[in-house]
């Protein structure tokens, strides 16, 4: 079976050529071959978002589908998937739990994007999945964002928290199923902000439906929600994977096992491997 790096489709690339201004990485000079246009870059910085369409092939689809599954058997006895805020099952740390998530840790398609905006000092500061039902109540998320740090006023040393997320489904995001739902820009708008609990629909805002396989790619302070699984749906697999700087603390969710897939990564690991896995690319 081919590795889930070849199951994707072409896209265009460009380089990116980095140096790091530090007296202390191994490793200064760094050019990235970014999987993206630099005016498809320049979208997602301005409006917050870049979608990819069937960014993998059906093998690597059904790859993923099948390592999912694995994890969701294992894992859901017992828990309770209803949630009126952020329903749905959750699964935190996937790398650590299976090959295949291990495998993606350097996965080009979406870490040469978070290069291209965030630098090229980054870090997995979350690998999760996110499975909801149709027959079960409650499975749509509230508006939010991810990175719920800014006060009122802004401090003048004030750091903006930026981050990536790449919002990878497994099965077609369409209105049955919940589709995705956001309001482009918002990541710049700091002084927005919305009660709990909020699902209403808001002025300007996108639906985004693509079929399985498909990538949404947006900055982790982009308002956005996602409207309720239906009956007349099935089940909605996502894949979340978190990009941010190094110097940013890991993301708290979830339980990391000790003896997780990655440690072996670490071991074995070069510079750009313990970066990815929160160990160095800062001082």
């Amino acid at each position: 079976m081919s590795t889930i790096h070849e199951q994707v489709t072409t896209q265009p690339h460009y380089a990116l050529p980095y140096r790091v201004l530090s007296q202390y990485l191994a490793t200064k000079e760094r050019t990235v071959e970014v999987h993206a246009t630099p005016q498809e870059v320049q979208q997602l910085v301005n409006q917050g978002y870049l979608v990819r369409e069937r960014l993998f092939t059906d093998d690597g689809l059904a790859q993923l589908r099948a390592a999912l599954d694995e994890l969701e058997a294992r894992e859901r006895q017992g828990k309770n998937v209803a949630g009126r805020g952020f329903g749905g099952l959750f699964l935190r740390h996937l790398p650590d739990k299976h090959p295949l998530f291990c495998d993606m840790v350097k996965f080009e398609p979406t870490l040469s994007i978070a290069r291209a905006v965030l630098g090229p000092l980054v870090q997995i500061r979350g690998f999760s999945a996110r499975i909801s039902y149709p027959n079960e109540p409650s499975q749509e998320v509230q508006w939010h964002i991810h990175q719920q740090v800014i006060s009122d006023p802004l401090p003048p040393f004030f750091v903006h928290p930026h981050g990536l997320d790449c919002l990878i489904y497994l099965d077609e995001l369409n209105d049955a199923n919940g589709p995705l739902c956001f309001l482009p820009a918002s990541h710049w708008n700091t002084r927005f902000h919305t009660p709990t609990e909020d699902f209403e629909d808001k002025p300007g805002q996108v639906l985004v439906r693509a079929p399985a396989g498909s990538c949404v790619i947006i900055h982790s302070n982009l308002w956005h929600r996602a409207l309720p699984t239906t009956p007349q749906g099935t089940k909605r697999r996502l894949i979340i994977i978190t990009y941010t700087p190094t110097w940013m603390k890991q993301a708290p969710y979830g339980v990391k096992p000790e003896n997780g897939l990655t440690q072996a990564l670490l071991q074995g690991g070069d510079e750009e491997m313990r970066e990815l896995l929160g160990v160095g690319g800062y001082t």
